[in-house]
């Protein structure tokens, strides 16, 4: 199974060199859930804090994948002003 992956802000050290800023690239998976896109990618995974598969967003790291799917990566987001 191949899906498609995009790493944003400080998760972008985990996707392959070259890879420009939100661009995709494909990762190969056995098994076709969101937890061996971690594991293949080797980041932590509470480091995964926001993620989208095909646009709509998931909290299960366990959600099964289907081929050619798009799922999107973000860090935790912090900031602002009080």
């Amino acid at each position: 199974m191949h899906v498609n992956v995009k790493l944003y802000a400080t998760l972008r050290q985990f996707a392959p060199p070259g890879t420009a800023i939100g661009e995709s690239f494909e990762v190969e998976l056995q098994h076709g859930r969101i937890s061996d896109i971690i594991a293949r990618l080797r980041f932590p995974p509470d480091q995964a804090r926001i993620i989208f598969v095909n646009g709509v967003r998931t909290f299960d790291l366990n959600q099964k994948l289907s081929d050619d799917d798009l799922v999107v990566f973000f860090p935790p987001v912090g900031g602002g002003s009080s």
